[in-house]
């Protein structure tokens, strides 16, 4: 009934969720033929991009996010996806200088945790600890000054820091929104806390639309495989790394020395 870039971004995000990317990307391109600002441009463009980057289109990624740029040169989730696609195609010098730029103008817990794990995966460890030690005082403060810590909070808290506080933060967003991130978030808190047959639950609510993300399938999996459901295991490991196989500096490798294990272990 009205149709603009609102109407027309949140029906592809409907067709994400149901499985359906080829009909989001369809969308999102009729989307960006009628932008008729840069600003729109950037944002519907950036979304074109993060699409292709979650399916492991990375050369499909960066034109997206160059198409973003052209049009808003300081928009700055462009460049972070345009760090990302960079960093799953290995070319980490240019991702660590997106990601940086980005982090020195919103060093929010997300993007700190982006770059320390692109520092770990890089061999700086001790720079990677400290972006990590800046995201739990991120957390601490806000925590603090009663601020609810979100969704990202939660899953850094879950991969660097405290466990307890990763599985109070996501309990705490699911009483508020039950989407399918939150469900991938607290399914994941509840593993590090060794609660594996609660989070499977949770883990297979994360997919329960026919979303498919690479990062809640490596979650699915290490959950699975903490069960002794190596099939399950094996299932999802291998399906995440073909959904996007650089989804994560750290968690990507994690995953292909997880599916090795089970591929090589007989029992």
């Amino acid at each position: 009934m009205r149709p603009g870039i609102p109407a027309f971004t949140r029906l592809a995000y409907v067709h994400e969720l149901r499985g359906d990317p080829a009909g989001a990307r369809r969308i999102l391109t009729r989307a960006l033929d009628s932008a008729a600002t840069p600003g729109d441009t950037a944002y519907v463009a950036t979304a074109l991009g993060q699409l292709a980057w979650s399916q492991g289109r990375y050369p499909a990624a960066l034109g997206h996010f160059a198409t973003a740029l052209r049009a808003d040169p300081g928009y700055l989730p462009a460049v972070e996806g345009r760090g990302r696609t960079y960093a799953a195609r290995g070319d980490r010098e240019k991702a660590l200088r997106d990601l940086g730029r980005v982090v020195d103008r919103y060093p929010l817990p997300a993007q700190l945790a982006e770059l320390a794990e692109l520092y770990e995966a890089t061999g700086q460890q001790e720079r990677a600890e400290q972006q990590y030690a800046v995201v739990g005082t991120w957390i601490a403060l806000a925590g603090a000054n009663g601020v609810a810590t979100d969704l990202d909070a939660a899953l850094v808290a879950a991969d660097h820091g405290d466990p307890v506080e990763a599985l109070r933060a996501a309990r705490a967003e699911w009483s508020r929104r039950r989407t399918v991130h939150t469900a991938d978030a607290l399914a994941w808190a509840l593993h590090v806390n060794g609660r594996d047959r609660e989070a499977l639950a949770y883990a297979e609510r994360s997919s329960a639309p026919g979303y498919r993300n690479a990062a809640f399938l490596y979650h699915r999996g290490v959950i699975e495989a903490a069960l002794g459901k190596r099939e399950a295991a094996r299932t999802s490991l291998a399906a995440a790394l073909r959904l996007n196989p650089g989804f994560s500096p750290t968690a990507a490798p994690a995953a292909r020395r997880a599916l090795a294990h089970i591929e090589g272990d007989p029992s």
